[in-house]
C-alpha cells in the first residue's frame, strides 16, 4: 500500500513527514520483520547458531539504515534498502535451505514461498533500477509475490500446526500408555504390600509380646533401682556404667599382645647375653647385641611397656571400679578427690582409645599451660573419653573428599579462675533438634545395637557434679565443638 501509495491517499493524507518517509520507513520495517519471522519459523538458533548470527546481522544492517535515511540520505537508504532486500532474501532462502535438510518440514514450505518472494524482490530492484520496464506485471510484482508467500506460508503455517497435533496426539498416547503401566505397577506393589502387611503384623504381634515381657523385666529392675533417695542423682551416671564396661576390657585385650612381643624382644636379648661365649672374643659378641638393641629400638621398647602397663593397670582400675557401681546402685563411692594435671589425662586417655581411630585420623593437641584442678580424675578422665569418642565417630560418619582431612583438635587454656577444654571435630556436625537433645538420657542417633544414649547424659552429670560448664557449638556438615569448663577449685557433689 505503501509502494502504490495508497497509504499516503487513505490513510495520512495531510502527514507530510509519513508521506515523505514511509517509503524507506516501511521498507526497513519489511526487512526487520521478515528476518524475524524466518528465525522464528526455521527455528535457526536450534538448527544453525551460525545463520541465526547473521539474519541478527542483517537486521542490525537495517536498523542502520534508519540513521541513514534521518542523516538526510534519503536516496542512499533507499538503495541500501534495496541490496538489503536482495541479499536478505537470499540468505534467507539459503536457511530455508539448510533447515529443510535438517528433514524440518515446514522449511520447505518456507523455502518454495521465500523463492517466489526472492524473485518477486529481484524483479522489484530490477525495475526501480530502469532495468526493467514499468508494466502491469512489474509494477504490482511484489503484491503479487506477497500474495502468493503468504499462501504458502500458510501452508506451512498448517503443517506445521498439523506436525504439533500429531506430536501432542502421540504424546497422549504415550502418557495412557505410561498411565496403565503405573496403575498396573500400583496394583502389583499394592499386592505385595498386602503381603508384607500381613507379614508385619505377625512379626509385630510377636515381638509385642516379647516387649511385654521386656517391659515386665524392666519394670521389675526400676523397682529394685529406686531404693534410695540418692538414685535420683546417680541415675544418668549409673546407667551407662555397663555401657562403657566394654572399654576397659578391649584396651587390656588390645595390650597384652603387644606386651607380648615387647617381652619376646627383651627376653631374645637376654638370651642372647646368656649365650654369649667367654672363650672367644666378647668384644664382638657385645657389638653384636647392641647392634640388636638398636635394630628392635631397646628404649622404644621400654617406653611402650610403660605405656602398656599403664593402660593395662588403668583399664583394670575402671574395669573395678565399674563393677563396683554396678553392684551398688544403692550409693555411688565417692571419687578420691585432688589435684590433677589435665593435660596427662588427657594423653592417658587418648593412648587407652587410640585403637579405635581411623588410620588417617588426625589428631591435633593445643594443650595450653593449665594449672592443677581439683577434681576426681577418673571421673573426668571419663569425660575426656566420651567426647573424643563422640568426635570420632561423628567424623567416621561423614564422607571425605580426595582433598580434605579428618581431624579432631583438643585445646586447653586458663581463663580467669576457669580452666576450659575443648574437643572439635570436622564430622557430620548435629541439627538443632539433636543438639537440644544430646544430654537427654537414651537419646542416641545411632543405629540400634550401637549405643544406649547415655553417653552425654554421663558426662553432663559428671561436669555438673564439678560445678562446671559443657557447650556445644555444632552445624551439619562442619562439625562440632565441645567446650568444657571446670572451676580451678571445686568441691564435687557427693
Amino acid at each position: 500500500m505503501v509502494i502504490n501509495g495508497f497509504a499516503n491517499k487513505y490513510f495520512w493524507p495531510d502527514n507530510v513527514w509519513l508521506s515523505t518517509n514511509s517509503y524507506n520507513l516501511f521498507g526497513i520495517l519489511s526487512g526487520i520483520f521478515t528476518g524475524t519471522l524466518a528465525k522464528s519459523f526455521l527455528q535457526t538458533r536450534l538448527y544453525s547458531k551460525r545463520i541465526n548470527n547473521a539474519i541478527n546481522f542483517m537486521i542490525g544492517l537495517y536498523l542502520l539504515c534508519i540513521f541513514i535515511h534521518f542523516f538526510d540520505c534519503p536516496y542512499y537508504a533507499f538503495i541500501f534498502i534495496n541490496f538489503l532486500a536482495s541479499t536478505g532474501a537470499l540468505l534467507i532462502i539459503y536457511a530455508a535451505f539448510y533447515v529443510a535438510r535438517k528433514n524440518y518440514r515446514p522449511a520447505r514450505y518456507f523455502l518454495i514461498a521465500f523463492s517466489v518472494f526472492l524473485i518477486a524482490v529481484i524483479l522489484f530492484v530490477l525495475r526501480s533500477a530502469d532495468v526493467l520496464p514499468f508494466n502491469m506485471f512489474t509494477s504490482n510484482i511484489l503484491e503479487i509475490g506477497s500474495a502468493i508467500q503468504i499462501t504458502l506460508l500458510s501452508f506451512a503455517l498448517a503443517d506445521k500446526i498439523n506436525i504439533y497435533r500429531r506430536e501432542q496426539a502421540k504424546a497422549r498416547i504415550e502418557a495412557l500408555k505410561t498411565a496403565k503401566e503405573n496403575e498396573r505397577l500400583i496394583q502389583d506393589q499394592n499386592v505385595f504390600l498386602e503381603i508384607e502387611v500381613k507379614n508385619r503384623t505377625v512379626a509385630l504381634e510377636r515381638s509385642n509380646d516379647e516387649l511385654k515381657n521386656a517391659l515386665t523385666q524392666l519394670k521389675d529392675t526400676q523397682i529394685k533401682l529406686i531404693d534410695s533417695e540418692k538414685m535420683a542423682s546417680l541415675g544418668q551416671l549409673t546407667a551407662g556404667i555397663a555401657h562403657e564396661i566394654n572399654n576397659p576390657i578391649n584396651f587390656v585385650s588390645a595390650n597384652i599382645r603387644p606386651l607380648e612381643l615387647d617381652f619376646d624382644d627383651l627376653t631374645d636379648i637376654i638370651r642372647r647375653y646368656e649365650q654369649i661365649d667367654w672363650g672367644k672374643d666378647v668384644s664382638k659378641q657385645i657389638e653384636e647385641i647392641e647392634n640388636y638393641k638398636k635394630r628392635i629400638d631397646l628404649a622404644y621398647i621400654n617406653d611402650e611397656i610403660k605405656n602398656l602397663l599403664n593402660g593395662i593397670r588403668d583399664g583394670a582400675h575402671r574395669t573395678a571400679d565399674i563393677v563396683s557401681n554396678l553392684k551398688n546402685f544403692a550409693r555411688i563411692d565417692q571419687s578420691l578427690l585432688k589435684s590433677a594435671n589435665l593435660n596427662q589425662g588427657i594423653e592417658s586417655t587418648l593412648v587407652l582409645i587410640r585403637n579405635t581411630f581411623p588410620k588417617d585420623l588426625i589428631i591435633n593437641k593445643e594443650l595450653g599451660v593449665i594449672p592443677l584442678v581439683e577434681c576426681a580424675p577418673g571421673k573426668i578422665n571419663q569425660v575426656f573419653m566420651n567426647l573424643i569418642n563422640n568426635g570420632v565417630q561423628a567424623v567416621k560418619s561423614k564422607y571425605y573428599s580426595k582433598t580434605e582431612q579428618k581431624i579432631v583438635i583438643i585445646r586447653t587454656w586458663k581463663e580467669n579462675e576457669f580452666v576450659k577444654i575443648s574437643i572439635k571435630d570436622n564430622g557430620v556436625g548435629m541439627s538443632d533438634e539433636v543438639k537440644s537433645r544430646i544430654f537427654e538420657p537414651f537419646f542416641t542417633t545411632k543405629d540400634v545395637g550401637e549405643g544406649t544414649g547415655l553417653g552425654m547424659s554421663i558426662v553432663k552429670s559428671i561436669i555438673d557434679a564439678h560445678e562446671g560448664l559443657i557447650s556445644i557449638q555444632s552445624a551439619e556438615g562442619a562439625g562440632t565443638e565441645f567446650i568444657v569448663t571446670l572451676p580451678i577449685t571445686s568441691n564435687p557433689q557427693k
